[in-house]
């Protein structure tokens, strides 16, 4: 597992877990099906691999299944966790040639990434319970950074330099790849908002909450009103980015005379959206009423849909293949060494 691919299970525990189960689950027995799980779960060369690997392996497994809505069932887990396991050798055999070859990791290189997987939690605290729920501690982390690095690093030194990437085959990609390059069609977009206030929640007693009523109906009253006076000045000739630098109340854009930069219809709110498309460049809309107030737009451009030259892209396609070359040489690398490795399975 990637770092990465780490804080993001770590950070779901915390958001999504009961710290009242940590303790529990962290001191249950590590069954499959019913069954007892052996200590030792494989050896590589000798050097045996812990239950302990295997479980935190099949309860990341499980936790990422149940997030995209598949329930484990119990007569799978056994199968499950034995294509994990080939996963826990698998790395076993990275590190033993890492220490074959002398690739070694610094203390200072694991504390940073250590340090930075700790910076995304609110707190230390919270940072251990994630840990223990996935059945780590500061040490085993440790030691999952390090078997990641050592892997990175084995890949740069062994494999990085055997791949090449021909330019007729980044161009076969572009090819058979094209609406993969093909930017969709976009908007230039600005506007003039005026603000308005939501219904006010509920107050304690009514006297209150006549009283913000009368607020928020004075408000939007005199925004609606200064959207009619905005609109009757645009009808009048007057320069609609002088009129947003004047009277906008969106602050991040009124200084460039309300520019909202280029939109696709997917990216903004359905309001704008749908009254932008139905513009011709240059054209301004009526009022247009959203959650956050009145808008007028002027559609400054159409960009239209193109598809991105091959010289643009180039470097990028490379890039990708290059990686995927590499991990694909790399599982073959790891094959490789599994076949000339002693390995028990115990599970």
């Amino acid at each position: 597992m990637k770092l990465n691919s780490l804080i993001f299970l770590l950070l779901l525990f915390l958001l999504t877990i009961p710290q009242s189960l940590v303790a529990k689950d962290k001191n249950s027995i590590f069954t499959l099906n019913g069954k007892l799980v052996p200590k030792v779960v494989a050896r590589v060369n000798g050097v045996p691999l812990t239950s302990k690997i295997l479980q935190r392996e099949l309860f990341a497994f499980r936790f990422q299944s149940k997030q995209n809505g598949k329930e484990i069932k119990p007569e799978e887990e056994y199968s499950i966790a034995r294509e994990l396991l080939k996963l826990v050798v698998a790395r076993e055999l990275v590190v033993q040639k890492t220490k074959k070859l002398g690739i070694t990791i610094t203390d200072k290189r694991i504390d940073i990434q250590l340090k930075n997987i700790e910076d995304q939690f609110p707190s230390h605290e919270s940072f251990i319970n994630a840990l223990a729920f996935q059945h780590m501690n500061i040490a085993s982390l440790k030691e999952k950074i390090q078997r990641t690095l050592l892997e990175d690093e084995l890949m740069r030194q062994e494999i990085a330099p055997k791949v090449k990437v021909r330019d007729k085959t980044i161009k076969k990609y572009y090819d058979d790849n094209k609406a993969r390059f093909t930017k969709p069609v976009m908007y230039r977009v600005s506007h003039i908002l005026t603000t308005t206030l939501r219904p006010a929640v509920k107050a304690e007693d009514k006297a209150s909450q006549n009283k913000a009523a009368r607020l928020t109906k004075m408000i939007n009253t005199e925004a609606k009103e200064k959207i009619n006076l905005i609109i009757k000045k645009i009808h009048a000739g007057e320069n609609f980015s002088d009129l947003a630098k004047k009277y906008s109340e969106d602050k991040v854009s009124k200084e460039s005379g309300g520019s909202l930069g280029e939109l696709h219809p997917d990216s903004t709110i359905p309001e704008i959206s749908a009254e932008m498309i139905k513009l011709n460049e240059g054209e301004t809309s009526g009022i247009i009423q959203s959650e956050f107030g009145y808008h007028i737009l002027k559609l400054e451009e159409i960009m239209p849909s193109r598809l991105i030259p091959f010289p643009e892209t180039k470097t990028d396609i490379m890039n990708l293949l290059l990686k995927l070359e590499t991990h694909k040489l790399f599982t073959t690398y790891v094959e490789d060494l599994g076949n000339h490795a002693t390995i028990e399975v115990l599970l």
